[in-house]
């Protein structure tokens, strides 16, 4: 039984994104990043924005001015699915709601479309909603800090310094909010049917390897 979906969790700068598209075309899957974001929003009848900002865990100032009643909170690289919508999109949102109403949202458009298949899905925690279904193949792509920030760098045209803030920053949004939100660790192999490092493995030959144990799934 090949996999029906692919789940994909990537880390900042290790060129995760792109091998996600490639494996989609390569499926012949649709991918899944923005899109499920958008539809979130469109179900909850809110701005995307205030989807984004469920998929992080707020600060102590920012929790403590929700207590208030009063405050605008403007998207990070995305959240556990930390997809990179357009700036145009990004602006400030304010909170009408509980960013928890808007998670469980979230989690049923990833659980219909693992269900739905011929998908590929970037992040969103659905390395974890879609943990019990058994055609789905998990993969985390990652690699060092160092290296990540020099792909960054390169990638977005910024230097070294700003590259750097940007990968430690995602790095810790992305372990706070699924440890906190769903209580396990990010890096854990366990979550995981097969982990790439990028140092290490290029972006062509993990494709293929993605593909192919998709191909194989038991």
């Amino acid at each position: 039984m090949a996999a029906s979906v692919v789940s994909l969790s990537v880390q900042t700068g290790s060129g995760g994104f792109a091998v996600a598209r490639q494996v989609a075309e390569r499926l012949r899957f649709r991918y899944y990043d923005w899109e499920i974001t958008s539809e979130a929003a469109s179900r909850a009848g809110v701005s995307p924005n205030e989807v984004i900002a469920a998929e992080r865990v707020p600060g102590f100032l920012e929790r403590m001015m929700r207590r208030l009643g009063a405050v605008s909170v403007t998207s990070m690289e995305g959240g556990p699915g930390f997809g990179e919508p357009s700036p145009a999109l990004v602006n400030t949102a304010v909170l009408s709601i509980s960013s928890d109403d808007y998670r469980p949202i979230i989690e049923r458009v990833v659980v219909e479309l693992g269900q739905l298949g011929e998908a590929v899905i970037v992040g969103h925690a659905s390395q974890y909603h879609l943990r019990n279904q058994t055609s789905a193949l998990r993969v985390l792509i990652h690699g060092s800090p160092s290296r990540r920030t020099e792909r960054l760098a390169d990638e977005r045209g910024i230097d070294r310094k700003r590259a750097t803030e940007l990968v430690k920053q995602s790095d810790q949004d992305r372990h706070e909010v699924l440890k906190r939100v769903y209580h396990f660790e990010w890096l854990d192999a366990r979550m995981y049917d097969l982990t790439i490092d990028t140092d290490r493995i290029p972006l062509d030959y993990a494709v293929e390897t993605i593909v192919a144990a998709a191909k194989a799934l038991p």
